[in-house]
């Protein structure tokens, strides 16, 4: 599956990952990125970097671009509201007094129209519920087919969910997510919901596909080996092994050689056998947000 822009053009199979940075941190990092040709930036509600992003949007006519050039993808989540915020309080929890005085469709609601005032934009280029909420992921997921269908929203989509969330989200509406955003890495394969979203039409995006790298939760080799090979770092390896795979990656860094470096993957591609060289290290290891504190899962 290809994304497109709100001028139909097919956007670079990567984007960047925004995580924790926020405001003038956050707002030179986009606008730098959006230089080197970075067009998708993720981010989510409870990041509070949504506003950073706003600026950077109501800057890019020194560029040449405009908000209909970038691809803007952000999260509804079960955070606390900002103090300033209409709603205030824990969503998308049986326990929680507010979700007895809301439904998740007033949250959903609420909660956009704040990304839309934080980002400086009329619409959402793609919206994910960031983790399958337990009793509340139907119905969150039916009132983002809504804002999908009135035109507030341009994609829809998931993160963190395994196939049997989707399929109760096929079953309930009828509707796929055309977007998963999962936890990926040679250490970590997920061939399994890979193939899933792949039979369905639904892409699956990659956070933090560097982190296990940066953390020397690796092996160097075969990764070593097939960098020296084509002249390219071990990251821009593990980022090309993501796009060959039909994933689409959001690495993140604020500095501009590392943006520069991780934008620099498409004047080589790996081979079917270099790819399952590197998924050979797969050990089905699992970032701990999702395995241990996600709810849902």
């Amino acid at each position: 599956m290809k994304l497109t822009n709100k001028k139909g053009v097919e956007i670079p199979m990567i984007g960047l990952g925004t995580f924790p940075f926020q405001g003038r941190v956050m707002a030179d990092m986009v606008f730098n990125a959006s230089k080197i040709g970075y067009r998708l930036f993720d981010t989510a509600d409870d990041y509070r970097g949504e506003f950073g992003i706003g600026l950077a949007v109501s800057e890019l006519g020194s560029l040449g671009l405009t908000r209909e050039d970038l691809f803007l993808q952000t999260k509804i989540s079960d955070n606390n509201a900002h103090a300033d915020e209409p709603l205030i309080g824990v969503y998308f929890n049986e326990k929680s007094m507010f979700m007895k005085r809301h439904t998740a469709a007033e949250v959903v609601r609420e909660k956009v129209s704040i990304s839309l005032r934080e980002m400086r934009t009329n619409y959402i280029d793609s919206l994910l519920i960031h983790y399958p909420y337990p009793a509340y992921y139907i119905d969150i997921w039916k009132e983002m087919i809504k804002l999908k269908e009135e035109g507030i929203v341009r994609y829809i989509g998931v993160s963190n969910f395994h196939e049997r969330h989707i399929e109760n989200l096929i079953h309930e509406t009828g509707v796929c997510p055309e977007i998963n955003e999962v936890y990926v890495s040679p250490i970590g394969t997920k061939q399994g919901i890979i193939d899933y979203c792949n039979e369905h039409n639904c892409l699956i995006m990659t956070y933090s596909p560097l982190m296990d790298l940066a953390s020397d939760r690796i092996p160097l080799e075969p990764l070593k080996t097939i960098a020296t090979k084509y002249s390219k770092s071990i990251a821009q390896i593990m980022l090309r092994w993501n796009v060959e795979r039909g994933c689409l990656p959001l690495p993140k860094s604020k500095k501009t050689n590392r943006l520069v470096e991780n934008f620099q993957i498409w004047d080589f591609e790996i081979t079917k056998e270099e790819v399952e060289e590197i998924s050979a290290l797969n050990k089905d290891y699992q970032y701990i947000v999702e395995s241990k504190t996600c709810p849902g899962i």
